[in-house]
């Protein structure tokens, strides 16, 4: 069979199934049965786009960090991630045994230093290369909520940059010089919040996660001649049920809903790929359905409209 054959055949199987796939069946937050009119392009979603990467992926015991784990071992990559909830680690393991990669959980908590260096030993020991590393874990202490600048609590300042800045720098630090020693032309993502420039009233939270996005730009730079890219993601609100259905969030211009955090992890995907991404650095991609864009104006607007 010629070139042209080949094509047309592939392009003709290709439109064959997109049109026999069924409708997704989900469940609503009332039990009810529906009808997904969306469904995922199911078939097209295993290229592995990083077969033969290794991915080190930080708080990935649930949420975005687990959709990130899951994303990307659906790619091909193999997969060592981090959590401080041992049961998290046991059950993401299990689940990333489906897609047939390598992977294995730490019980680490990312704002020790003896933490991170006892991960870094491991990987030279047992001579792991990273390819991929994706800077996830996020906190946001009670704590920060206040009105006054008279409430602010150094303590809590100290721990928030423990865990959202100067932990992640560590770790990018001994895994990019990983990096550079096994000339792997590798792939370091942070994930930082829309509110690294919108305000939320969580001044700690949101001060270091503007830190992280000025990293991202620094660090970029610091590591282009290795080859090296530098990349973030800024979340808005990522959150579903136990169905995976998102919640009614009517802030979000687009969908009026949470963010699934799978989107997250493709997201992570696009960015970690050379495919995708090769001259992609610097950079940090908002994925928070416009929430970003919405304001008094845009809410005063509306409701004249009866929007």
């Amino acid at each position: 069979m010629n070139l042209k054959k080949k094509i047309f055949s592939f392009l003709n199987n290709l439109r064959n199934r997109s049109e026999t796939l069924p409708e997704s069946a989900i469940i609503n937050d009332s039990g009810s049965l529906i009808r997904n009119r969306n469904p995922e392009p199911l078939f097209v979603m295993d290229n592995k786009l990083l077969s033969g990467k290794s991915a080190l992926i930080t708080g990935a015991g649930r949420n975005i960090g687990r959709s990130i784990a899951l994303e990307m071992g659906r790619q091909g990559a193999d997969i060592f991630f981090t959590d401080i909830d041992r049961d998290s680690c046991v059950k993401l393991e299990q689940e990333l045994k489906e897609f047939q990669v390598r992977s294995k959980g730490f019980l680490s908590d990312i704002s020790k230093t003896e933490d991170i260096d006892a991960l870094h030993n491991f990987l030279v020991r047992e001579k792991i290369v990273i390819d991929i590393l994706v800077n996830n874990v996020g906190v946001r202490l009670d704590h920060d909520d206040y009105n006054d600048i008279r409430d602010i609590d150094p303590a809590i300042w100290q721990k928030t940059f423990a865990a959202n800045v100067f932990g992640p720098m560590y770790l990018t630090k001994l895994i990019s010089q990983l990096m550079v020693s096994n000339e792997i032309h590798g792939s370091i993502l942070f994930i930082t919040s829309i509110h690294e420039s919108v305000p939320a009233g969580w001044t700690c939270y949101s001060s270091s996660k503007a830190a992280l996005a000025m990293i991202v730009k620094e660090l970029s730079l610091d590591v282009a001649p290795h080859r090296i890219r530098v990349n973030g993601i800024a979340p808005g609100y990522v959150s579903e049920n136990e169905h995976g259905i998102p919640f009614d969030f009517k802030y979000a211009p687009l969908h009026k809903t949470s963010i699934n955090p799978c989107y997250i992890g493709r997201a992570a995907v696009y960015l970690a790929s050379d495919y995708f991404s090769r001259f992609t650095t610097g950079t940090v991609i908002r994925v928070d359905a416009g929430l970003s864009l919405y304001n008094f104006r845009i809410a005063d607007n509306r409701s004249h409209n009866g929007i």
